[in-house]
């Protein structure tokens, strides 16, 4: 039995969760934890909410409100969002917690008794109008490298950690006046000391190549401390060294370190040790982020846990922005749909479906979301639907017997495509297994449990209700999804006794959305 910690990137609550954040984060997540405990590991899901972030406090100041409420707020709502498409973490961190606060602090005093922190000369953005100090959103300009609008912190086009004094042309975004450069007192992440070792460590890792070659060509190439304190109000303020009482942690750092908060937690509960089982050669960290957290959760993040002798995470999700008519999603911008209002009306299943089939592999830039693969995705679940209740109602004979190799293969490679993070492989083995089976062709069919069991098994992960109701259906109560090579024969009911899955989506839904966002051709599926 291994043991998984699963961790998706903390969302900023300064807004709801639209889909792009749930199709490229929080949806592969879940369908990695299902899978894993379907094939009999113990898996946690592990997040929370990264609540000392500049996008909340520009919220805040935009609806007139205090940056405690607007944060707590949005926290409620983001995890409604989750509910809606039926994920629900194991643990959920609030990084305004004490208990999260006081671990992050510990961190750091892990890292500057290794030898890990310099406290160093640095400079950051000043505003002389409003008389304050600049942090990440709070202050735009272009990025050095490619000349993409950038915020302060990281360039999401080209995905590069920015420093403040190479920052282009920068303003501040409360007032909009030109920035200045204040020298400041600053805690740095001494990566250069552990170039080589993180270097070697990434190349014996399995994570994508396009993301290992990143990672490692930096500390190649471009390698340098990675600041850790900045003057900013909101966060977790440091205790010591005097030159640094009253800075706060960067949220590189802190937010992101919401999963060791999560982990030692999630082990408590369960009355494990969190440093033995984070040493455990059969313990794997898994980190799902899109495309903008890829620097500090592939150097940063990692280049932090090799300092404190873990080892670093054997792979990563990344996912591109999720675009939408050719734009990526936007909370500021409203160029967004939100995830709990579009579960409520097409439904979970078909929403998660869907989102799962825009996936595609970091670099290729193809994470296109459509209201023509909203309606495919309805279709598609239903054809699924048509064969099980055709099956159901027309079988005659019921054979128990093993799985074809051709059978066996599918749920092998299912398993290989998943754990390798690869869900558009996983989903394109369903519609083989599908096919080969000839559910949707069977008149007078002769019920294979085993096939059955198998293919619902399959399904489970990425439409976990659709697959529970029909697996408990043919199989009982008892039924759980399951890639083992039989299955038990029953009889199925003759007639489904629950309305299907999948419906047509609304036609006020489509209205609505050509609305907003231009006219779109359907096809017919």
């Amino acid at each position: 039995m291994r043991t998984y910690f699963i961790c998706p990137a903390p969302p900023c609550p300064n807004g709801k969760l639209h889909l792009g954040h749930i199709g490229g984060v929080y949806l592969p997540a879940d369908i990695f934890v299902r899978f894993q405990r379907m094939a009999g590991h113990r898996a946690y899901y592990i997040t929370g909410s990264d609540e000392h972030g500049t996008y909340t406090l520009e919220t805040a100041r935009k609806l007139g409100r205090s940056f405690s409420e607007v944060a707590e707020g949005y926290v409620h709502k983001i995890l409604e969002c989750l509910r809606a498409v039926q994920i629900t973490p194991d643990v959920f961190v609030r990084t305004s917690s004490a208990i999260h606060k006081g671990n992050a602090l510990a961190i750091f005093r892990e890292l500057q008794a290794a030898g890990y922190v310099d406290v160093r000369q640095g400079v950051q953005l000043y505003c002389e109008h409003c008389d304050e100090f600049a942090a990440d959103s709070l202050a735009t300009g272009r990025c050095p490298a490619c000349s993409s609008p950038c915020d302060s912190n990281l360039c999401e086009n080209c995905g590069l950690a920015l420093q403040h004094d190479t920052i282009r042309d920068a303003r501040h975004v409360t007032c909009g006046c030109n920035l200045v450069l204040r020298p400041i007192t600053q805690a740095v992440f001494d990566m250069p000391r552990l170039a080589h070792s993180l270097h070697e460590a990434i190349g014996e890792s399995v994570w994508p190549e396009p993301i290992r070659a990143k990672a490692r060509a930096w500390l190649l190439r471009e390698v340098r401390g990675l600041p850790m304190t900045r003057h900013f109000r909101h966060g977790v303020e440091v205790k010591q060294p005097d030159s640094l009482i009253g800075q706060t942690l960067l949220t590189w750092f802190e937010g992101l370190w919401c999963f060791d908060t999560g982990i030692r937690e999630q082990c408590a509960r369960a009355g494990l040790d969190a440093n033995a089982a984070l040493h455990d050669q059969n313990t794997e960290i898994l980190f799902f982020m899109g495309q903008d957290n890829r620097f500090y959760y592939t150097l940063g993040v990692a280049g932090a846990l090799l300092a404190r002798g873990y080892p670093i995470p054997k792979n990563h999700s990344v996912q591109d922005f999720y675009k939408l008519k050719g734009e990526k999603f936007s909370t500021s911008r409203d160029h967004a749909l939100w995830g709990d209002e579009v579960a409520g009306d097409v439904g979970p299943n078909v929403l998660r479906y869907a989102l799962a089939r825009v996936a595609k592999p970091f670099g290729t830039d193809a994470n296109d979301f459509s209201l023509d693969g909203l309606v495919s995705a309805a279709s598609r679940i239903r054809v699924w639907e048509d064969a099980l209740r055709r099956c159901a109602e027309s079988a005659r004979t019921v054979e128990s017997t093993e799985l074809s190799p051709n059978f066996r293969r599918f749920a092998e490679d299912y398993a290989d495509a998943v754990t390798a993070l690869r869900f558009w492989d996983a989903l394109d083995i369903i519609d083989r297994c599908f096919e080969l089976a000839g559910f949707a062709h069977a008149d007078d069919w002769t019920w294979n449990a085993a096939q059955i069991s198998l293919f619902l098994s399959l399904l489970y992960p990425v439409v976990p209700e659709l697959a529970m109701g029909y697996g408990q259906h043919y199989f009982g109560g008892a039924w759980r999804p399951s890639l083992e090579t039989s299955a038990v024969a029953a009889q199925p009911k003759t007639s489904v006794d629950f309305p299907c899955f999948s419906t047509p989506i609304p036609a006020n839904f489509a209205a609505e959305y050509n609305k907003r966002f231009g006219k779109e051709q359907i096809s017919q599926s």
